[in-house]
């Protein structure tokens, strides 16, 4: 069920969850959809807006078409599409675009991660150069990124975020996949999120770990669909997993 809210432009609803959806979410999925099942009619996709399609190959598109909505509808450019390819449920391609900045990172398993940036009206790149993790294995001095304290209370974790924020240097609410490209050059050393769908992360993995990284859920187990995700350059993820792990 959705109820709608007075946002005619952008013909905004809000679903059972409480999250917002807009008639751009659901005609971008459509036509991702609509491509995949043009050049690769057999594989399987799962997507936000409409749910998982079956298929013979082993291969899943996991789409996210506007991860971000709530900074979409706000004008914020701090959104994008995630876009994942997993092999027998194991994630080994991805892509995160960034429309409004220009930018993109994607990566595949054997062929490392790229950052793209200057894209042009066509999507063709100005630059192209590795995506990086960052080299920052002290948590004292890392910059770690999450979407909001609300999150960490609507699962029962508002003790952890206060937890974090005193084990970092820096903490901020670059959130849904800024935060994870953020993380996939180097811009920032961690995203800790509570609330996370496959399609939030599929898309991110093969990203993150082609460039160094990690990603797992809060268990430390490589698997997203636990609700929650982790997502390191490496060198800090025992110890994020460990900090919440820990619950007084």
């Amino acid at each position: 069920m959705t109820s709608r809210t007075k946002a005619p432009a952008l013909d905004l609803e809000t679903k059972g969850d409480g999250s917002p959806v807009t008639i751009a979410d659901r005609s971008a999925e459509t036509l991702i959809r609509d491509l995949i099942a043009v050049a690769f009619r057999n594989d399987a996709i799962l997507g936000e807006e409409f749910g998982e399609q079956s298929g013979s190959t082993g291969y899943r598109w996991v789409i996210d078409p506007i991860d971000g909505t709530v900074s979409f509808v706000h004008g914020v450019p701090l959104y994008g599409t995630i876009l994942g390819l997993e092999k027998d449920n194991s994630p080994v391609g991805g892509v995160i675009v960034m429309p409004v900045l220009n930018e993109l990172v994607w990566g595949a398993k054997g062929l490392g991660a790229w950052h793209e940036t200057n894209l042009n009206a066509a999507g063709d790149a100005g630059s192209t150069s590795p995506a990086r993790v960052s080299r920052q294995s002290r948590l004292d001095k890392a910059t770690l990124v999450t979407t909001s304290l609300d999150y960490f209370e609507k699962v029962g974790l508002g003790t952890v975020y206060p937890r974090l924020q005193k084990s970092c240097a820096v903490m901020r609410g670059w959130s849904d996949c800024y935060g994870l490209l953020l993380v996939a050059t180097g811009r920032a050393d961690a995203v800790v999120e509570p609330l996370m769908k496959p399609w939030d992360v599929c898309g991110a993995v093969a990203i993150i770990e082609e460039g160094g990284g990690r990603c797992t859920d809060f268990a430390g187990a490589r698997r997203f669909d636990s609700g929650n995700a982790v997502v390191t350059n490496g060198l800090l993820h025992e110890d994020l997993v460990a900090l919440l792990k820990h619950q007084p």
